[in-house]
């Protein structure tokens, strides 16, 4: 891609939406969950399931209620995975755009239900990144001056037949004919001209006339090799370092859960009788049910770790899109942990750790020694 085109001020418009929609629909989903308990939010909220169109629904108060919580959720951590996008925007980042529209289903649902009117604001800035100038600029393509020759045809387009500057004028002013109505005064007799002489041949060391323009310089040819990038920057390793030693200590802290439930589920199943009635009530889950249950979660969450330590290694070995991934799982990972974090306070540490680790690696010497490649 050519460097030599500077950022159009649709893409700046568009990466400053993302960013500052993100951070709102961010703060305002921890708000919106923060507020559920409350006496009036649950009393909205039976309004809402006792209204004529929601009300053969059959849900009640607190599963509309963990509804919302899960949906403020998806809506979080997609805006916090488009904040750090967005960053990437500025640097022309296609992977970021392509990643940024698949976001942006969760950033409506989600959006949605924290706060309506900031979600469309970052749809709006990723929409941006798919419109003229920035997609020429995204391209590589002289967006500037593709720019002014639309602007040109519009401007051509809207002016009528005689307007100064439109086709048929010359010089801003209407063209005039020709030939003249009035008669020719008598001409003065001119002197012979002397004949014009031949073009002299060119001299025989010579590859080309005089008069005509030199020869185009010879290209070099292509070697194929790209441009060697220095070494490997501190902040990319030490990202790398504490993502394997964070997706390690999960993973034993998994294998360790795993090992006790089976010999507490007895315990586990009172606790969640006791703690939430009305969803074992409605699930009607047994104890085996929600060993099976606990079972699948453990087995995510251990698939997420390997992930991220497999992304975490293909971005130390030069992966720029391992980067990326391995940003927005990090987003992930804080948003899950931040969530756990209201009933286990010690997952702070973990929240701590992915925004040390993000911010890592969205460092500037990281996305140089990436464009180095």
């Amino acid at each position: 891609m050519s460097q030599e085109q500077p950022r159009p001020g649709q893409a700046t418009l568009a990466g400053a939406l993302i960013i500052g929609g993100s951070v709102f629909v961010v703060l305002a989903a921890w708000q919106r969950i923060s507020t559920l308990h409350t006496l009036e939010v649950q009393e909205e909220l039976e309004r809402f399931i006792t209204e004529p169109m929601t009300g053969d629904l059959g849900i009640s108060v607190d599963t509309l209620a963990t509804l919302i919580r899960v949906l403020c959720l998806i809506g979080a951590g997609a805006a916090t995975a488009s904040m750090i996008l967005g960053v990437q925007v500025f640097k022309r980042s296609a992977s970021a755009r392509i990643a940024l529209t698949v976001l942006s289903p969760l950033l409506f649902v989600g959006g949605l239900t924290a706060a309506g009117f900031l979600a469309p604001m970052v749809l709006a800035g990723i929409a941006l990144l798919w419109l003229q100038p920035t997609r020429d600029w995204y391209a590589g393509r002289p967006w500037i001056q593709r720019y002014e020759e639309r602007r040109a045809a519009r401007l051509a387009g809207l002016r009528p037949p005689g307007a100064p500057g439109s086709p048929g004028t010359r010089g801003g002013t209407p063209a005039e004919p020709t030939q003249s109505s009035t008669p020719a005064t008598p001409a003065t007799p001119a002197t012979p001209a002397t004949p014009a002489m031949p073009p002299a041949p060119p001299a025989p060391g010579l590859a080309h006339p005089p008069h005509a323009a030199p020869w185009p310089a010879p290209v070099p040819p292509a070697t194929g090799q790209r441009p060697r990038r220095g070494d490997r920057p501190q902040a990319l390793l030490l990202a790398c370092v504490l993502t394997w030693l964070t997706s390690g200590l999960v993973l034993a802290v998994l294998a360790v859960v795993a090992a006790v439930v089976p010999a507490q589920s007895e315990e586990l199943y009172a606790e969640m009788q006791r703690q939430q009635p009305q969803m074992m009530k409605e699930s009607q889950l047994g104890e085996q049910d929600l060993v099976a249950v606990l079972f699948v979660f453990i087995g995510g969450l251990a698939v997420w770790a390997l992930t991220a330590a497999a992304l975490a290694g293909l971005a130390f070995a030069g992966h720029n899109w391992a980067r990326i991934a391995l940003a927005i799982s990090g987003a992930g990972a804080a948003v899950v942990a931040l969530a756990l974090s209201l009933g286990a306070w010690p997952l702070v540490v973990l929240v701590a750790v992915a925004a040390g680790t993000i911010w890592l690696l969205v460092r500037p010497e990281v996305g140089h020694w990436y464009s180095g490649r």
